[in-house]
């Protein structure tokens, strides 16, 4: 009996407790005790998030969605370096339309919202890339060279839309470096290389000119080869020295620099006078020059032996490139031939100079048949002759002499002569003139050309006399202005 009761308590316990725990869990999802029914559930779930979308923008679910457009058009930009530019991306409707600008599949903006902390560490100068205020628009500031390409605007839906837009950053022209090859001192015979490096956007393009002797001209194929940014001269000669440009340009500006090329070659040695009078005891000033590069040293001799910087009786003084040689004759034994010669690392060159006592003949020149030279002679002067020849004809020379003037031992006595067809005849003549003093005959001065017209010949009256009559008539003198004009006509 007691075992009954007890079974009877225990299922009542299990009933009570049955029905408050199914009595808390439709208040869970209820709140009101009624039977849950799980797919209603569900289905409010969507509910909600149907009208959340709804309040962030969204279209209700039963409305058809309408997909947004790009109004704008593909365009090219060219901005000068640290300018601004602002890329288009406009779209309809602007609202609750949200655009993504990408430039090589890198993200920069998605709407509003700048790249990831990620991709910063990947593009330096993110700070220069803005959203434009109220718009959904890409502003670039200060452009740099790195910022050139292309540029896409796409609207996120389902079929997205999108635009693109290349960027041609534009740049001045400058000269970076330039410069030439044995850093523009260049040994004549060897090679020359110019190389002009310019920057600029768009590439610039690069012409060379030349300054040399004869002005500045453009270099072209036959002055040398032509690659990219240089060109190449082959064989160098003195007559390339001078001063190359280099000139950049492109559509925004120019720019140019110069380069100074010098052509080393072996010493050039050049005297002012080949042969010089003196006389003894009279002091005599040898000068000889020297061009080209490099430096030179300048040695003297006489009569092929070294003049040393000792000797007492001659005196060199050399400055830079030019030297003078001081010679005081003692004796006949101290004139002869004297040569200033130079060296350098490439060779050397020298030319001779001879010191006399014979007379010297410089400046010899004609202008009509007047002729004009200066002689130097420290001796009297004994004689002075010329000497001509037909430069049409085979015939030999012919001497005509010339007189002595008074005080003819000086140096650089003028001298003129006018030499007439009386004197030779009519013609052109080569002519030559020669000094002697008591020492000898100076050497021949270099020619001149006479060109010596024929004198006209005046009409003289005549006799006329006739054959069957044994006396002439002559004219009377009232007949010769008649006679003259029916001659002269």
């Amino acid at each position: 009996m007691e075992l009954r009761r007890l079974s009877i308590y225990l299922a009542l316990f299990v009933l009570v407790c049955v029905s408050q725990c199914t009595e808390a869990r439709s208040t869970k999802y209820s709140g009101e005790g009624e039977d849950v029914n799980y797919d209603d559930v569900l289905a409010d779930e969507a509910s909600d998030d149907e009208a959340q979308n709804d309040a962030d923008g969204g279209n209700d679910a039963d409305e058809d969605v309408e997909d947004a457009i790009m109004l704008t058009q593909a365009t090219n930009y060219s901005v000068a370096i640290g300018r601004n530019v602002r890329l288009e991306c406009r779209v309809s409707p602007a609202d609750g339309v949200v655009v993504q600008w990408t430039r090589n599949n890198t993200k920069y903006f998605i709407g509003t919202l700048k790249r990831t902390e990620q991709d910063l560490k990947t593009y330096t100068g993110q700070d220069r890339f803005f959203i434009a205020a109220n718009s959904t628009d890409l502003l670039i500031k200060d452009v740099q060279p790195s910022d050139s390409g292309t540029y896409r605007c796409e609207i996120l839906q389902m079929n997205p839309p999108s635009v693109e837009h290349n960027i041609v950053i534009t740049e001045s022209p400058k000269v970076i470096r330039f410069y030439a090859s044995d850093s523009g001192r260049v040994p004549e015979g060897s090679d020359l290389l110019l190389t002009c490096e310019a920057s600029g956007s768009p590439p610039p393009q690069i012409l060379w000119s030349w300054d040399g002797d004869n002005g500045n001209h453009r270099l072209t194929e036959k002055d040398g080869e032509f690659t990219a940014n240089s060109v190449f001269i082959r064989n160098v000669k003195r007559q390339n020295a001078g001063k190359y440009y280099c000139y950049v340009f492109n559509t925004v500006g120019n720019d140019q620099a110069e380069l100074a090329v010098n052509v080393l070659r072996k010493p050039r040695v050049h005297v002012h006078r080949t042969v010089v009078n003196s006389d003894l005891n009279v002091e005599a000033v040898l000068e000889c020059s020297i061009h080209d590069e490099p430096a030179s040293h300048i040695r003297w001799y006489k009569d092929g032996r070294l003049i040393e910087d000792s000797s007492r009786q001659y005196s060199v003084s050399t400055n830079g490139q030019h030297s003078n040689l001081t010679v005081i004759p003692s004796s006949d034994m101290d004139f002869g031939t004297f040569t200033c010669e130079a060296e350098n690392n490439l060779g050397k060159h020298n030319r001779s100079i001879e010191l006399v006592q014979r007379p010297v003949v410089e400046d010899f020149m004609s202008e009509g048949t007047k002729l004009s030279w200066t002689v130097h002679s420290h001796q009297p002067i004994e004689a002075m002759e010329l000497q001509l020849r037909d430069v049409n004809g085979d015939e030999d020379w012919r001497t005509v002499s010339v007189p002595v003037p008074a005080g003819g031992a000086r140096r650089g006595l003028p001298v003129s002569f006018e030499l007439e067809a009386a004197d030779v005849g009519a013609g052109k003549y080569e002519v030559a003139v020669k000094v002697r003093n008591s020492k000898g005959w100076s050497q021949h001065a270099d020619p001149a050309l006479v060109d010596i017209e024929a004198q006209p010949e005046y009409i003289r009256p005549a006799s006329v006399y006739l054959p069957s009559s044994a006396y002439s008539i002559r004219p009377s003198l009232a007949l010769l202005p008649l006679i003259y004009v029916l001659v002269r006509f």
